[in-house]
């Protein structure tokens, strides 16, 4: 076992009763479209620091780190970046996973889960994405305990965010009854809800009665692995022969095989909708973002703007502009006059314009390179 003593971000070292029996699975296999071009295909958003000085991959490691021995953590990836997780985290002794091809959140958490139960057994496990920002990360770390409490008599727990305005980028928890009347820290799941359209947003808004789906899960992996044969019948079936080839030289080829043939789905579609084991929902106030469009970034380092609105880094002369948004990675100056809410992200072989108001779209442009057979900048 790997010598780890857990510190938060002061280096002060934390005391923690659950650390020695958790497990916490980071799924990074994401593309990051939406980021384009500074996120592409061979290093995607949650390799890179588009929220601040660390990639997004390791923030996530150390926000939850104080709550895990380095060697309890799973990192999922695609097998393509595997360099590059190895370069921001492969000398702090966690376990990468590959995976052969893209397949959503639900292959990727059985994946994670088989390895847990092979490696340390049927303990607590945390699943939640590479790619989101928190706040508060003192406050998430104590949800996230008290759902692993929770665990004793729930089969599945999710963090529930605190909605602010009526966002239909996002998944939507209905609450049902409260754990404890008294507290109301903790309820049971009611429904899910798929972004909604605006008017329906707006009422969940107004009800009070719903969270935001931030996509993190805790539950024991034997729990994950039966809802999944239950509802995804065959992904269980392949996640069988990848189990038993853990550990031998046929592990390559069986991972390959079983992936090629895996459906690809979210972990929210394919089981959490569907399972009729009882679901908590504990809601969150940690400043949380999904962290899902330049304009989200904007937003999150708002203390870094100037007095204008702008958000620049790299070469720039400003002049009437407001609210703008530039991201360089080039040495090229960038000379911006007379306009508002622009988006510029600046790269050695791209250079992209937008209303940064609309930059949810720009997962359109990959899709249109891929039709051009412009692959080169992809």
């Amino acid at each position: 076992m790997i010598s780890f003593q857990a510190k938060n971000r002061e280096g002060k070292a934390v005391k923690n009763s659950i650390r020695g029996n958790l497990a916490v699975i980071i799924m990074a296999g994401g593309s990051g479209t939406r980021f384009w071009p500074a996120s592409r295909e061979n290093i995607p958003k949650q390799f890179l620091p588009i929220c601040g000085p660390r990639p997004m991959l390791e923030e996530s490691f150390l926000r939850v780190a104080p709550l895990a021995d380095p060697d309890r953590f799973f990192v999922i990836i695609n097998g393509r970046h595997h360099g590059l997780a190895e370069q921001i985290l492969g000398k702090r002794g966690v376990a990468i996973l590959d995976e052969p091809h893209g397949r959503n959140t639900a292959p990727c958490i059985g994946l994670g889960c088989i390895h847990v139960l092979k490696t340390l057994g049927n303990i607590p496990v945390i699943a939640l994405p590479a790619d989101s920002f928190i706040t508060d990360e003192a406050r998430f770390r104590d949800c996230l305990k008290r759902g692993v409490s929770l665990l004793q008599q729930a089969s599945i727990v999710t963090m529930g965010i605190l909605p602010t305005h009526p966002e239909t980028g996002y998944g939507y928890i209905e609450k049902g009854t409260p754990l404890n009347v008294q507290e109301e820290t903790a309820f049971r799941v009611r429904r899910f809800t798929e972004k909604p359209d605006g008017e329906t947003a707006r009422g969940f808004l107004a009800s009070g009665n719903y969270l935001w789906n931030a996509g993190v899960f805790l539950f024991k992996p034997e729990t994950m692995l039966k809802e999944i044969g239950v509802h995804l019948p065959q992904m269980r079936k392949g996640l069988d022969l990848i189990a038993e080839a853990i550990g031998t030289d046929q592990y390559p080829s069986v991972l390959e095989k079983v992936y090629r043939t895996t459906a690809p789905i979210s972990i929210d579609y394919g089981v959490i909708e569907k399972t009729g084991e009882p679901i908590y929902v504990i809601p969150g106030d940690f400043g949380w973002s999904d962290v899902g469009s330049w304009s989200a970034v904007r937003e999150l380092r708002a203390a870094e703007r100037d007095e204008a609105g702008n958000l620049a880094s790299g070469k720039t002369l400003l002049l009437h502009t407001r609210d703008a948004s530039i991201h360089s990675q080039t040495n090229r100056l960038i000379a911006v006059f007379g306009l508002k809410d622009l988006l510029i992200v600046d790269t050695e072989d791209v250079l992209l314009v937008a209303d940064i108001n609309h930059s949810q779209e720009l997962r359109r442009f990959p899709e249109m390179l891929k039709q051009k057979g412009w692959t080169q900048w992809l």
